[in-house]
């Protein structure tokens, strides 16, 4: 199942990705993130950053960015079997050519590199067409609402989608259960 966060910078989408995720995993699911870089890094994180929060959770963690993709696999695996002699596998990083226009297939390849799970969460790439959850916090951006299905929020706003508090973790949950698209 596939599911996508969106939210202005310091609205709180890693704290509840990972709350989420954490949740999830203490279900027994398998969870894996890919996070959007939109200023073209692709790498990872400090502690205390995103993508390293999430990699500490336990999760396979992707970022994405125009140029490039990392992926880190809590397995240490790269790309399947194919691939464990390859550069590619000995540095945990890859390049692709991340296009809106046509990002089912890309997304196949990206699903591909993670195996198995139950869960993916895709941080930012507002307009990927998946089914979105919108964090705002203090704050409504209306930009980021025609691309939303569902809001969690600090705040109390008018708008069609459900609505959820930044705690109601179960909630959001049963929500991505109903909606996610299947991958």
């Amino acid at each position: 199942m596939a599911v996508a966060f969106s939210g202005a910078s310091g609205s709180g989408k890693t704290t509840l990705i990972s709350k989420v995720a954490k949740e999830l995993i203490s279900r027994g699911f398998k969870v894996v993130i890919t996070k959007h870089d939109p200023g073209d890094k692709a790498k990872f994180d400090y502690p205390g950053k995103d993508s390293y929060i999430y990699s500490s959770i336990g999760v396979d963690v992707a970022v994405v960015s125009p140029n490039r993709t990392s992926i880190f696999l809590q397995s240490g695996l790269f790309g399947g079997k194919d691939r464990i002699s390859s550069q590619s596998h000995r540095d945990k990083n890859e390049k692709f050519e991340p296009n809106l226009d046509n990002f089912d297939s890309e997304l196949e390849i990206l699903v591909a590199h993670f195996g198995e799970f139950d869960y993916l969460i895709i941080e930012g790439l507002k307009s990927l067409k998946l089914p979105r959850i919108t964090i705002f916090r203090d704050e409504v951006i209306d930009d980021f609402i025609p691309f939303s299905d569902a809001f969690a929020s600090n705040v109390e706003f008018d708008t069609c989608g459900d609505k959820f508090g930044l705690e109601d973790i179960d909630e959001i949950i049963k929500w991505i259960d109903k909606n996610a698209k299947k991958v």
